[in-house]
Formats: C-alpha cells, structure tokens, sequence
C-alpha cells in the first residue's frame, strides 16, 4: 500500500511525539527503580521505547531495494569496479563479500571478467589459499588484462606455486606492484626469493606498462631485463643509470627515475620523447654528504639544453650539481609540480625560474646539501599566481650543532620566507617542517590570504617574544606537531573563524607528562574535528559547539578519560558531537556511561553520539550493548564495575584464565596461554600512569548521586589497576592471536559482520549507529 507524503509526515511526527513521552517517564521513572516493581515498569518502558526507535528506523530507511535491480547494469558494473579496485591488492576480499550479498549478486558478480583481474600474492596466508584465489581469478577474469600485486618477503616454496599458474598468462600482465611488508623474513617460509628473480621468472611480459618495484637494488646489467617490456610506460620505486637508458628502448616511458651526471640530462630526453614524470640523483644516490660535488665532463663539453620545449609535467631533483638545473626549468614550462632537494646558494639562483613557470601548483623544497657558509640570496622575484601547494623541508639543516651555525640557518630561513613566500599570492596549502626547534618568523602567515590547509612541524618559537595575534580567515586545515610548551601561547594568539580540522602532536614524548594543553573555544568556532595525538598529556577542557568528530591517538588515554568524564558531566557543552575514535582501549565503564547519559536526554538539540572507533574487534559482551546504545536504544550491559579498569584487572592479572593481550582488553574468549618472559609486556601504554581527577563541575543537566560517586572514585580503581601491575613480571600474556583483523577497516552494526584473517597490522573497527 502506497502512504502519501502527508500520511508518512504524520506518522513520523506521532512516532516522535510517542517516543519523546516514553523518555520523559523513563527519566521520571529511573529515580524510582530501586523497588523491584519500579525497575520491571522502568524496564517495560525501555523496551516500549526501543520499538518505536526501530519503526522510526524502518520508516526512514523506507523499503530496501536492490541496485542490481533498478541501476542499469553496465552503471552497477562501473559502481562494483570502483569499489574492487582498491590499488592495495585486497579485491579479493570486496569481491567475496560481495558474492554473500545474495544469489542475484554472486551470480552477476561471477560472469564478470573485470572483477576478477585484480591478483594478489600476499604473505601469511596458507599457501593453498592463495593458490586457490589466484586459480579462481585467472579463470574467471578470461582474457582480461591482468593486475599483479606481490607482498615481501616471499618464500620460495609460495612462489613456485604461483608462478606455475602465472607463467602461462604472462602476457595478460598489465600492472605489476611489489609492496614491502613489515614482516620479517621469517614469515616468508623456505628462502625468501628476490625481486629481480620473481621479475625474470616472469619475462617475457610484452604487455606491461605498469611496474612499481618496492626497492629494488638492481645492477646494471639486471636493468637489461627492461628490453623483454617494450610497452613499459611507468616505471616506479626504481633508479635506472643513465647507460641503461641509451642502450635499451625506452620510447613508450612517461615515468622515470634515473641516475647521472647532470650533464647527461639533455641526452637523456631525446630517447625519452614521452616523458611527463622524472626524478634525477646522484649516481651515488648518497644524500648526506656537503661536499662541492660539480660535475663537469671530461671533455669539458656541455650539451646544450634541447631547442623546443620538454613535455615534463612533474620534476624531481636530488642533485648536489645543481649547474644545469636553471636551463631544465627554462625548457619545461609545461611543469605542474616541482620538488628541489637543494642547498641555500642553489635555491636563491633558481626562485625566480622557479616563479616563471606558468602551470606550476605543487611546489616541494628540502633544504639538503646545507654547508656553513651557505647563505641564501635571491634576486628581485616576480609575483606568482600558479603555486597553490608548497613544502618547505629544513630538517637536514640540523646536522651540525654549534651556535654560529643554528644562527645562519634561522637568517637563511627568515631571508626565505619573507622574500619567496609574499610573492606566491594564490598559495592555499603550505606545510613547513623542521628539525627542531628552529625559530620561524610566524607573522608572515597573516599575508597568505587564501591559506587553507597549515602543516607546521618542529617549529619553535623565541622564549622572551610575545605571539602577535594571528588572524587567518580562510584557514580550514591545521596541523601542529611541536614541543609541547609552544603550544598554549600559539594557540590563543590564533584566530581562525573557518577552521574545521586541528591535528596537534607533539615532537617529545617524555615533555608530555603532567602537562596540560588548553585549546581555546572563542578563536575557533567552527571547529568541526579534533585529533589529539599528544601521549599522556592533559587537555584543559572548554565547550564547543561545532565539534563532531574528537579522535584520541595510542598513549591518550588520560585524555581520553577526561574527556569522557566531562561529557557524562557536561553534554551540553558538546552539542554537536557525533563521532568519538579511540586508538587506544578506552575505559569501557566510562564510555558506556557517557553514551547512556548522551543519548537519551530530553534536549533533542544535543545531537546523538552514533559512531565509536575502537582498535580492534570486539567481544559480544561489548560489541552488542555498545551497537545499541549508538543506534538510540536501551540496552543490558555489564555492571561498571566489570567494565572498569579495576574489574578488568581482575581478569587480566589472573594468571589462572587464558587469553592474549588484545582479547582480554576487548573481552573476547581465548585461548592463548599465558607464558613465561623475562621482559614482560609493558602495561605503562594502557593506561597513563597519572590518574589525575578531573575537577567535578557542576553537571547540566543535573546527574544521578550514583554516578557521581562512581567517578569520583576514578582514581581509586586506577590505583588498583596499578598496584596488579606491580606484580607482573614473571609471566606475560601473548600479545596478540589470530581473532583480530588486521591491515583493512571494518565496520560494526548490526548488518554487518567481521571475517577476521591472521597476523597482519590490527586495524580500526568501527561501530556504526544503524541510522547512517
């Protein structure tokens, strides 16, 4: 039966009325519940109320249907390839959640060739299981070009199996990637094999175009196997010397990296005519050195730069010869995006070059080869309107540590920006990084008209000036990692009425304790997202009203506490906020307090808190209550007790009960034993040592007695927590096992489910209120 607008708009507002009423007699019942007839009226209601949040539910999401049945199909298609084609090599997992959807969805799904050319070897999987996948891909992609990733280190004993498959369809490979893993040789199996073995394992491959190595170190004459790729157009993650280029055809390259002599550039360009992307080292590729590294050929003849224009698009230069790097940036005015790796002299010679180039936009300088004596010195330098990004590297000036030198590189950084930076009038995104902290003459900024995104890193600042206010109106994007003492001062001299995302860390870790940072409300009134990735700090708490998104990093947790405490205590201080992402385990017993107290007030405009990040799967003890409580319903749940740190320890400090370090933080069951280290699991990053209590302010709206003597006693369970801690240094716990997911983001709801895999990088889990 179809409603008309009118009946659906009426229905909705009769649910809402009824579901307003139901909290307001669940609110004016809890204070009642210590009677048993109390509590089974109070429970009546609850439940009462999470059925009509369900409808609500229901009549919002409207009836579900299929984009396989109502797109059409070569849409649906394009849809699904988007989404597969991930550039990580993990398709097969999008694929094969995608076949669970229904039988419609596996059926189309599996007479698609395209979907199924993505083909990845990965390491520490069975080995059947990988052959399984690749088998599977190969026929079902038909003769569809083919997409290779390879993970290392590999083993031997793997890879035969691979190639076996592979080899027949070697001239399907379009695209081959080797990633580097973290993992240790040790995982590989028998015999890690190299990369220049898998790569001629392979030749021929006639239809390559694509190759990106990891690291390779190849010799030159291993470069030779080049000539069996005569459609190679990209070439990444390798350094070819100069030689290789003259002798082997290389006609189709549009991406290069290569090393020479400088003079030898020009030469170069003529066997490569499409050439859009080049980076150019030393043959050494040594980048340390501040030695005059000239190169003048022995002949003493210098090729001159070609007579028409060069089609470079983007340009990498990590040369300490710099004598030929005016003339390229004179014959490449199609240029887009330029990084220098360059000394002070070099830099000042090249600016206004550099202004010249008319489609320039990305813009990258690392202050490399850096002598004392070099000083920077730059002609008069035309306006330029084309640079919106730029990056600006001095941290290879920290090498040498006596006071004259520090003196003369915070001239030459001064000089720098006050004379380069006035005359870029478009720039919208600049980052500045330094070593440590070198003095940067902040004032500049308020002239960046159109600044958007900030990234200032290692900046310090001089002890006796004072920070002049800083107004930046269109500044959207900041990002500061400092010394923690700099930031309180910096901060409240900043005003930035469109700033929507502060990123703040800290250079220092051991300066972080006991410190506390304050992050002013009034000069940042849009704020929309706050990341806090300061270990063991305090955050000095103020409302604000635009924040959705607040994210607490590993070490935070104090913070993280904190900041918890103050939303069970304030709510309406946070209006706005949606998202809370922890990287670290929070306290279990605080969050579910806080979602409690926050998602069931009267005051229909605090907004309700619908998404947790947690660090990694969950039990269901956890996972379910928690999944409720984001989606608007009362819920069951462990006492506070269990879910305190205190309750916890009990579990985790008894060595009677199995279990690894993540399952007993997310209270999951398992088996892993406990066992016997002389170097036990540090405890020091769960929970920071210093439990400070958080200032009890006056809560609005006002709260039970209960739970305020509940968190007034924060510090007490912390302490008890500490004190099992003390004692636990004879045996340790496995730190991780098989149940979690590692290396890819999943989403927690209730349509959703896990397929964990083994031992790979333990990822984020997200739980999602069922309203998105």
């Amino acid at each position: 039966m179809v409603h008309s607008t009118a009946e659906v708009v009426a229905q909705h507002e009769r649910l809402e009325n009824e579901r307003l009423q139901l909290l307001k007699s669940i609110h004016d019942q809890s204070g009642n519940a210590y009677r048993l007839e109390n509590r089974k009226g109070l429970k009546f209601l609850q439940n009462k109320y999470n059925q009509i949040v369900i409808s609500q539910r229901e009549a919002r999401r409207g009836p579900w249907t299929d984009p396989l049945s109502i797109l059409p199909f070569d849409i649906w298609v394009h849809i699904i390839e988007e989404i597969v084609d991930d550039g990580w090599g993990s398709s097969y997992r999008v694929i094969y959640n995608m076949i669970l959807v229904s039988k419609q969805w596996k059926d189309a799904i599996v007479r698609i060739p395209q979907f199924w050319t993505q083909i990845s070897i990965e390491v520490g999987f069975a080995e059947s299981e990988v052959l399984q996948r690749i088998t599977t891909a190969l026929y079902l992609s038909g003769d569809q070009a083919l997409t290779l990733d390879i993970e290392r280190p590999i083993g031997r004993d793997l890879y035969d199996g691979c190639h076996a498959l592979l080899a027949p369809h070697s001239a399907r490979i379009r695209r081959i990637t080797f990633r580097q893993t973290y993992l240790s040789s040790s995982w590989s199996g028998s015999g890690a094999i190299s990369l220049y073995q898998i790569l001629l394992s392979l030749l021929p491959l006639p239809n390559l175009q694509d190759l990106r190595l990891s690291d390779s170190n190849f010799t030159e004459d291993q470069w030779g196997i080049l000539e069996s790729m005569p459609r190679i157009r990209f070439l990444e993650g390798g350094v070819l010397p100069l030689s290789i280029v003259k002798h082997v055809s290389l006609v189709n390259l549009e991406t290069l990296a290569v090393s020479g002599r400088a003079d030898e550039l020009f030469i170069l360009m003529t066997y490569l005519p499409r050439l859009r992307r080049l980076t150019i080292m030393d043959p050494s590729r040594s980048v340390w050195g501040w030695e005059d590294d000239a190169e003048v050929p022995s002949d003493g003849y210098r090729v001159p730069p070609p007579e028409q224009p060069l089609a470079l698009e983007v340009l990498t230069w990590q040369k300490r010869d710099a004598s030929r790097l005016q003339e390229l940036l004179g014959c490449s005015p199609r240029l887009k995006q330029l990084t220098l790796w360059t000394s002070w002299k070099t830099l000042g010679l090249a600016l206004g070059d550099v202004n010249k180039l008319p489609f320039l936009s990305n813009t990258s300088v690392n202050m490399q080869w850096v002598n004392s004596g070099d000083k920077f010195s730059s002609s008069t330098v035309t306006q330029n309107t084309s640079i919106r990004e730029l990056s600006l590297n001095f941290t290879y000036c920290e090498y040498k540590s006596t006071k004259e030198y520090q003196i003369e590189q915070d001239t030459n950084i001064s000089r720098l920006i006050h004379s380069w930076l006035p005359t870029l009038e478009q720039v919208d995104t600049l980052s500045i990084l330094v070593g440590s902290q070198r003095i940067i003459p902040f004032t500049f900024l308020s002239s960046l008209r159109y600044l958007r995104v900030l990234h200032l890193v290692g900046a310090g600042f001089d002890d006796n000036s004072e920070f002049p206010e800083l107004t930046l109106n269109a500044l959207e994007d900041l990002r500061l990692n400092h010394p923690l003492q700099c930031y309180n001062d910096f901060l409240s001299s900043l005003r930035c009425p469109s700033l929507l995302l502060l990123i703040l860390q800290i250079m220092d870790f051991n300066h972080a304790t006991n410190m506390t940072l304050r992050l002013p409300s009034l000069q940042f009134p849009r704020l929309s997202s706050l990341y806090w990735k300061i270990p063991q700090a305090k955050l000095e708490i103020s409302p604000h009203m635009a924040l959705k998104s607040i994210s607490f990093s590993n070490g935070a947790s104090q913070a993280a506490g904190d900041f918890c405490t103050y939303l069970i205590l304030r709510p309406r201080d946070f209006p706005s906020l949606e998202t809370v992402k922890f990287y670290q385990f929070p306290e279990w017993d605080l969050l579910f307090l806080m979602l409690e107290r926050r998602n069931f007030l009267l005051d229909q405009s605090i907004s309700k808190i619908t998404k947790v990040f947690v660090p990694t799967t969950l039990g269901l003890v956890l996972k379910e209550p928690l999944t409720s409580l984001l989606g608007g319903q009362f819920t069951n749940r462990l006492s506070n007790h269990e879910l305190s740190i205190s309750g916890m320890g009990e579990i985790y400090f008894d060595k009677s009960l199995p279990g690894c370090h993540w399952c007993c933080l997310s209270m999951q069951a398992c088996s892993s034993p406990v066992i016997s280290m002389p170097y036990p699991l540090s405890l020091s990053s769960i929970w920071s040592e210093d439990r400070a209590e958080l200032p009890i302010v006056n809560p609005d709206p006002p709260l039970a007695d209960h739970i305020l003597d509940w968190l007034s006693q924060r510090q007490t369970r912390y302490d008890k927590w500490k004190a099992s801690a003390e004692d636990f240094n004879l045996w340790t716990r496995e730190r991780v096992c098989g149940s979690h997911e590692l290396d890819s983001a999943f989403i927690f709801s209730e349509f959703s489910t896990s397929n964990p895999s083994s031992y790979r990088s333990v990822a984020t889990a997200t739980l999602e209120s069922v309203f998105d």
